[in-house]
């Protein structure tokens, strides 16, 4: 019983921290490039309280952090920001930039997003890694539980679909195949959680790098009424 509360309660739980942000905080003015450092901080208090709470279901899936892991992380940070600052350059010569302030702010190549978006991911997965912890049934499959997750991620990103413009479709369609990768590389290897965040991160940026590279011709009228 009380593992099906926290089932249940997993997801008030992802909804409440959202809605917080979007209902108080960016009516404030805080975001994800404007006065980013509280949105930063927002996201490591919940990171935070929730390694604190669920101490135990983490270390399921997790070891500790080697010389490599760290080595591992500067080198995807690095690529990161060099990838940015070569796409910038090329976007500021690019009519685009005429209807930037229209676009979802993943695709403005302003690295304050980088950095608060860094933190986000790193709340959604130590989210994850819980959910997983509790999900996942040792009666069935490896491979129906990561189906069952993909479910549970898509049903999680059920809000996104009130975004404005399709990128909510887009973020919508793609959750339950995330749901599957994420699950798949954090209960296969305890390197996991690492080789998961990596992956949801270049998923924005590998999308604002086609779009300045020739795709908003198909990504633009999805974006923009």
């Amino acid at each position: 019983m009380k593992r099906l509360l926290t089932i249940a309660g997993l997801p008030i739980t992802w909804m409440a921290v959202w809605l917080f942000f979007v209902l108080y905080l960016q009516p404030q003015g805080i975001d994800y490039t404007d006065r980013y450092l509280i949105t930063c901080l927002y996201f490591l208090v919940i990171i935070t309280y929730l390694t604190f709470i669920f101490k135990k279901q983490i270390g399921e899936y997790v070891d500790k952090f080697s010389p490599k892991d760290l080595l591992n992380m500067v080198i995807f940070a690095l690529f990161v920001i060099v990838t940015y600052f070569f796409i910038k350059i090329f976007s500021e010569s690019s009519p685009l930039n005429a209807i930037k302030s229209t676009l979802p702010q993943m695709l403005w190549l302003d690295q304050r997003y980088l950095v608060t978006k860094s933190f986000e991911i790193m709340f959604q997965q130590t989210f994850f890694m819980i959910s997983i912890y509790y999900i996942y049934n040792e009666k069935l499959s490896d491979y129906l539980d990561m189906l069952i997750f993909g479910l549970y991620c898509l049903i999680l990103h059920f809000p996104v679909l009130f975004i404005e413009g399709s990128m909510g479709k887009i973020l919508f369609s793609v959750s339950f195949f995330a749901g599957v990768i994420f699950a798949y590389c954090i209960t296969k290897s305890k390197k996991g959680f690492i080789y998961s965040y990596m992956i949801h991160f270049g998923f924005y940026v590998l999308l604002a790098t086609i779009f300045w590279l020739g795709g908003d011709k198909y990504i633009v009228p999805l974006l923009v009424k």
